[in-house]
Order: C-alpha cells, then sequence, then structure tokens
C-alpha cells in the first residue's frame, strides 16, 4: 500500500539491493531483463521466449518460419504456439520491442504503453487481435534473468492473474524477489498500428485493472441498464405534498429537495432511497438526513430574511456590523442579504458519489470474489490556518468557528491583520468545523503508511468537513461519459481555487486490509503535519558509490515566484532578510548566503499628519455609499442550516447567518501570511518546493510514491533538507530494465 503523500523511507530489501549494487560493476553488467505480455484473450508473448518450445511438434513454425509462414507469434494459456497462418515466409517472430509503466503526479493507478514489432501483414493482424482491443484485460510482467527474478513468473490461468488487481499481492512479489521482478495488471484503453518499411508497430495503451470502476462510474450510461431494467431503475422525484407528508425531519425534507435536484440521470432509485439506508463500511449515510449537511436548501427562511432587513424592521441587521470609516451604514430595507448558492458537505456528496458507482467487479471468472469499489475521504485533511474563508461562494464555504467577520471598516489600506481578525463569529455547521482546533497524531495505518502525521491545532482540517456549491458540484455530475477521477479532480480543484489554491489534492487508489476492496482516496500534498521524519536513505550522486545511472537537479522558478521574492527581499530590507519573512520553513536564501553590500531597500511614502482629516464630510457619505456597494458585492451571507420559517429571528446578522464567503484574495493572502509566520517550525517540513532530483537506476521494483531520499553530491544547502518521491516510471528497452525516480524537494 503507498504512503504518499506522508513521509516514508525506502523499504529495507529495496536498500539492501541497492548496496549491493555499489562498486559492483560485474553483478551489474551480468543482468538482462525478461518480459512476458499477457492478453486475456488468451495468448501470452515472451521477450525471450524458449526456443525448444518453437521448435516443438504441433505445427510450430519456429523463430523465423517456413516457406509458406512467419515465425511463432506466442503461446496460448496452455502453453501451445500460435502462429499466424499462411502468408509471407521466412520472417522472424514478433518481438516485444518496449513496455513503459508510470506512476506520477495525478494518476490513480500506473498507467502502461508496450509496443510490438511485428514483421508481417499476419501476425499484425493476429496481434490486434489479441492486444489491441478496448476494454480487455492486460498482464505485464518483467524482471532480471536472477533465480529471484525469474522465479516471479505467474503462471497464465485466469485464478492466478486475478489475484493482482490487489496491490497486497503485487507488494509481496516484488519483496519476496528483493525488488528484481515486477507486474502490472489493467486493461486496454487506447492504441495504434503503424507500418514502416516491411515492419508494423503495434502501440498499445493500457489502465490499471483497479482504475476500472472510475472509468464507470460518473458514465452516462455506467450506471443506466437498457430497456426494461432502465425503467425500473429511474426513480420518480418526490412530490410537494409527498414531501410535506412523509419528512419525519428537516433534514429528510432538505435530502428530498436535492434529489429532486440532481440530473436525470443520477434519480435512481438506490439514491433515492438513501435516506433510508443503515450506515456501513464507514461511509455515513446518516448524513443524507442530517439537516446540518445542507445550507440555504430553505427559500422561505432566505426570503424572510432579506424581506425584513431594515434597522426599523424584525431585524437589527448591520447595525454595529456594517460600518465605514466608524460611522454605522443603514441597510434600506428589503436589501438582499443572502446569496442564491446552495452547499452540501462534502462527505455527504460523495455518499452520492458512491451510489451513483458500480457495486464492484470480478476478475478471475464466477468462482472469483466480487471487488467491492469506494471513494473514501474520511481521512482526508487539508493544510488551513485559524482565520481562513472561501473567496468564492461559487465553489466553498468553510465552517470555520473562529472566522473572521471582515466587516468594512477594519479592511482598508492601512489595515493590519490585528486589525481584520480582531472580531471573530463562530461559522461552525453542526459538527462540522474547518479548521480543527486539536493537536493530534494521525497513525501510519490511518494515513496509509510512512511514518504517520503530527497536526498542528488550528492549522488542518479535514475536507469531509467543507461544504461545496451545490450547483457546481451538480454541473459536474450532469457531464455525460465524465469519469470519476476527472469528476473528482474538477470538483477538488475548483475548492481549491477558492482559497488561493493553497490545497494540492492527489487521488490514489489503495487496497483495503481486506482486499476486497479497492477505494480511491484523496489526499493533499501540504497537509504535511508537523514533526521531524526519520533519517531517509542516501544516495551518492557520483563515484564509484554511485548507483545511478543517470542524474539531473532541476530548479525551476517561476517568474511570478521570483518576483515574490524579490519584492519581499526589497521591501524588508537586505541585511539577513529572509526569503519569505519569517517562515523558517522555508530557505533563508535559494543559492547565496552572502548579503548584498547595497542593501537596496524600498521605503514607503510617509502621508503627513495634517491631511488625515481633510475629506469633507459629503465626500465621507458617498464613501460610505460606495464601500457598502463593495462589501454587499463582496460579501456572501447564508442562513445557518438550524433556522426555520417559523423560528422568531431577531438581533445581530451573525446570530443568523454565516459568511460564506467574501470575495478579497488579497485579504485572504494576507491572514494566510501572517498565520504562515505564527506557525513556522523549524522541526517541520517544508512544502514541496520547485526544485526536483531526478535519477535512474538499473530496474528495481518496490519503491514507493512518498519515500524520501538524500543525495550526497548535490550543492551543500539541499543537504538540510530531503527529496520525496513524486513519480516512478519503468522501461524495458530490450534487454535493459531502468528505473527512473523524480522527488520533490522540502527543507527541514
Amino acid at each position: 500500500m503507498s504512503a504518499f503523500p506522508n513521509f516514508s523511507n525506502i523499504r529495507g530489501y529495496i536498500q539492501t539491493e541497492l548496496d549491493s549494487r555499489i562498486d559492483s560493476t560485474l553483478k551489474l553488467s551480468q543482468l538482462n531483463c525478461w518480459a512476458k505480455v499477457t492478453s486475456g484473450v488468451g495468448m501470452a508473448m515472451v521477450s525471450n521466449p524458449n526456443f525448444n518450445l518453437f521448435k516443438a511438434a504441433g505445427g510450430s513454425t519456429g523463430i523465423y518460419g517456413n516457406e509458406s509462414s512467419s515465425g511463432t507469434i506466442g503461446t496460448d494459456w496452455g502453453g501451445s504456439p500460435i502462429n499466424s497462418g499462411t502468408g509471407q515466409g521466412f520472417r522472424p517472430s514478433p518481438v516485444i520491442s518496449s513496455i513503459e509503466i508510470d506512476e506520477g503526479s495525478g494518476n490513480l493507478s500506473r498507467k502502461a504503453t508496450f509496443s510490438i514489432t511485428a514483421y508481417t501483414l499476419e501476425q499484425m493482424e493476429t496481434i490486434t487481435e489479441y492486444y489491441l482491443e478496448p476494454g480487455y484485460s492486460i498482464f505485464l510482467e518483467w524482471g532480471w534473468n536472477t533465480p529471484s527474478g525469474v522465479g516471479g513468473i505467474v503462471p497464465s490461468t485466469a485464478n492466478a492473474i486475478a489475484k493482482y488487481q490487489s496491490s497486497f499481492e503485487t507488494d509481496k512479489k516484488r519483496e519476496d524477489s528483493g525488488g528484481q521482478y515486477d507486474n502490472y495488471l489493467g486493461f486496454i484503453t487506447g492504441g495504434s498500428v503503424a507500418i514502416d518499411g516491411d515492419k508494423w508497430t503495434i502501440s498499445v495503451k493500457c489502465t490499471g485493472f483497479t482504475e476500472l470502476p472510475a472509468y464507470l462510474l460518473t458514465s452516462e450510461t455506467g450506471n443506466q441498464n437498457e430497456g426494461e431494467d432502465a425503467k425500473s431503475n429511474s426513480a420518480t422525484l418526490f412530490g410537494s405534498g409527498w414531501l410535506e407528508a412523509n419528512a419525519k425531519n428537516l433534514g429528510e425534507e432538505r435530502w428530498m429537495k436535492v434529489f429532486n435536484s440532481l440530473p436525470k440521470t443520477r434519480q435512481t432509485i438506490p439514491v433515492k432511497m438513501l435516506y433510508k439506508k443503515q450506515d456501513k463500511d464507514g461511509i455515513p449515510y446518516s448524513e443524507i438526513s442530517n439537516e446540518f449537511s445542507y445550507i440555504n436548501f430553505d427559500e422561505e427562511v432566505s426570503e424572510k430574511i432579506n424581506e425584513n432587513t431594515a434597522n426599523d424592521g424584525w431585524f437589527d441587521f448591520g447595525k454595529g456590523d456594517v460600518e465605514v470609516n466608524g460611522e454605522t451604514v443603514d441597510l434600506e430595507k428589503g436589501t438582499k442579504i443572502i446569496a442564491d448558492d446552495r452547499f452540501i458537505k462534502f462527505s455527504t456528496l460523495m455518499v452520492i458519489f458512491n451510489e451513483i458507482g458500480i457495486d464492484g467487479y470480478k476478475l478471475g471468472g464466477d468462482d472469483s470474489n466480487v471487488v467491492k469499489f469506494r471513494i473514501r475521504t474520511n481521512l482526508t485533511t487539508c493544510s488551513a490556518f485559524p482565520k481562513i474563508f472561501s473567496t468564492d461562494g461559487d465553489r466553498l464555504f468553510i465552517p470555520n468557528s473562529t472566522a473572521p467577520k471582515l466587516s468594512l471598516n477594519e479592511v482598508s489600506g492601512d489595515s493590519t491583520v490585528a486589525d481584520i481578525t480582531k472580531e471573530t463569529y463562530n461559522a461552525q455547521i453542526g459538527k462540522a468545523i474547518f479548521p480543527r482546533f486539536q493537536t493530534v497524531t494521525l497513525p501510519p495505518s490511518a494515513v496509509g503508511g510512512g511514518n504517520g502525521v503530527l497536526l498542528t491545532s488550528g492549522y488542518w482540517g479535514l475536507l469531509d468537513d467543507l461544504y461545496v456549491n451545490f450547483e457546481f458540484a451538480k454541473g459536474i455530475m450532469d457531464t455525460p461519459n465524465f469519469f470519476v477521477k476527472d469528476a473528482l479532480y474538477q470538483l477538488l480543484n475548483g475548492l481549491s481555487s477558492a482559497v488561493n489554491g493553497m490545497w494540492n489534492f492527489q487521488i490514489q487508489e489503495t487496497a483495503t486490509d481486506d482486499k476486497q476492496t479497492t477505494e480511491l482516496r484523496v489526499y493533499e500534498l501540504n497537509s504535511i503535519g508537523s514533526g521531524k521524519p526519520s533519517e531517509p536513505y542516501q544516495f551518492n550522486m557520483i563515484g564509484s558509490d554511485s548507483v545511478f545511472m543517470e542524474a539531473s537537479l532541476d530548479l525551476d522558478i517561476s517568474g511570478a515566484k521570483m518576483n515574490q521574492i524579490i519584492g519581499q527581499r526589497l521591501s524588508k530590507g537586505g541585511k539577513g532578510t529572509k526569503v519569505n519573512g519569517d517562515a523558517s520553513r522555508i530557505p533563508g536564501n535559494l543559492f547565496s548566503t552572502k548579503l548584498d553590500l547595497l542593501n537596496v531597500e524600498i521605503k514607503k511614502k510617509e502621508v503627513p499628519k495634517v491631511e488625515e482629516k481633510t475629506q469633507a464630510a459629503d465626500d465621507a457619505d458617498a464613501a460610505k455609499e460606495q464601500m457598502l456597494n463593495i462589501i454587499l458585492g463582496k460579501a456572501k451571507f447564508y442562513p445557518k442550516p438550524e433556522l426555520e420559517e417559523s423560528d422568531d429571528m431577531k438581533g445581530d446578522l451573525f446570530g443568523y447567518c454565516v459568511l460564506g464567503a467574501f470575495n478579497d484574495s488579497a485579504l485572504f493572502s494576507l491572514l494566510k501570511h501572517n498565520m504562515d509566520k505564527n506557525s513556522a517550525d523549524a522541526e517541520t517540513p517544508s512544502p514541496l518546493m520547485p526544485i526536483n532530483f531526478s535519477f535512474s537506476v538499473h530496474g528495481i521494483s518496490g519503491i514507493r510514491r512518498g519515500d524520501m531520499f538524500k543525495v550526497n553530491g548535490i550543492p551543500t544547502m539541499y543537504k538540510k533538507g530531503f527529496f520525496q518521491v513524486l513519480s516512478v516510471k519503468h522501461t524495458i528497452d530490450g534487454m535493459m530494465w531502468k528505473t527512473e525516480i523524480t522527488g520533490g524537494y522540502r527543507n527541514s
């Protein structure tokens, strides 16, 4: 099971194998790679086949064929040769030209491509029948010509191959072989055929089999049968009369409104009946009928607040809350305070996603077990800071119990962070609170392996506690044939855009301990917790102690990052100023340890005190009206979910509403920067920086995304931190197996 994105050490058996290669030219020169490509249709091809087998009785034409037929293509699952039939004679058997397996950023599971070179038209046509049909299964194996590597080869039977849909089984094989064997189980998702002279190249693209449910989940036809089955699966809407008569509580009533608003392809009977389903396997069905799972789904409440907004009416909204230059700005009667946006809790949305998908899939035939499938986000943590808020109500609401009131009086050109945040209010919704104000340690078992994570109070939250704009989510679900990975990424990236892109989400396929469930887990790469990780494995860059075939250090600083560094350095002066304010998690300098002797510093223009209060009263009134219009344009308020139309609502605006979003990215950045400085911890690794180290070694299996490593021989200042594996790629070309690793730098 992958530990990504948490910190983990390269496993012991891999370190042992790498150490054995140091200053061992003879051992490496004796390594030759083999590869085997098995088609679910019933053919197996080997890169270096058994010559005796291909000469065996029973019609085999051997490696170079005869006068009427080309060489043998491969064998069926019983071991008998498969030939292309009559055609061009005395042409060699087709060969596996190359294989590439890639596990990189953004992938749910490993991607694979492989190429086969055919030497006749008949060979090409036979190969495409077995290896180019979309949706058919593929099993790739490769390893070194060692007893451990060859000993890992799996028999060509459905039950034997089907086991490797579980990452547990593959990891066990890797460890048993000491990293000298690996495999890949997937299905065909693309390919091409090209001719070059008298040769044909068949290129095949594959996707990991555990991603098959992801391809079906949000497909327009993925959950819809045909004919009478389709009719029986579609559900009628909740009628208004039925809804009022049968809803047992406010939560059920809101769920019925949600269901009636879903895209028609999602209005199925299983989804409709979710409010009656019991919790199971960690899936919180009870959230469906929880009134706090939905915000602003009661039009009557919103209309009541908007219609009675006036200082002389039921409500005293605005009095003492909306101020400009210290004076109260009166709200006109009927001012539209409540925005039209509706929100659904993220965990509740994932219950719907899980219900509209397939129930599972089987590999290996009728006697095999069903592999269940689900999206799981209840363990997903996100980076945060105590005064975090959403800047985009079209995407996100954050239920922060210490949310800043952000009245206009405090948000001006000369405001300080202390001014802006001196007043807070409780925007918590039920039990949903973001960020969490507890310091906790998540064990490795809760975060997918690695070293565990220490989460500091006020600087983390749960993804499930956030609220998604319902129309935004509905638009994603309504897209025809939108695969779940794409739907999730669009959803998650939309949430991140509402917090200035501070979240970096990745989706990872993970097998559960019972080996019968495949989960798609969401990780946020910047939620790394606190505490110093254990000492990672160290590579040597050059010399006889190096195992690298190739290596490179890539430092890519964007123009925006350069401008930020320069601006901060100039604004604070040159004497030992750190690059990113006072945040010690980021290196004080990128390259130089010396001072700029010119000591360039930008001075602010001072405003004479005599000019401070020269604005005329008429101008001040105009400014107040202008600023009121600004806040009504920037701020989005929503009723608290516990409100009902019959409630007697009077008093303070924040007593009955939450400030769901405030469209001010600059203010968000100011608050976040201040909190970053306060939370700086020398024992905590930094976020991933734009510094990558890439290397390739003779093939080895088992290195995971999230594994840490150091490199001896790179610039001294980068020795203070470590690299974390971001991508793993295996390439087989001829008889050479090469593993390519890219790691991102974290300062520690």
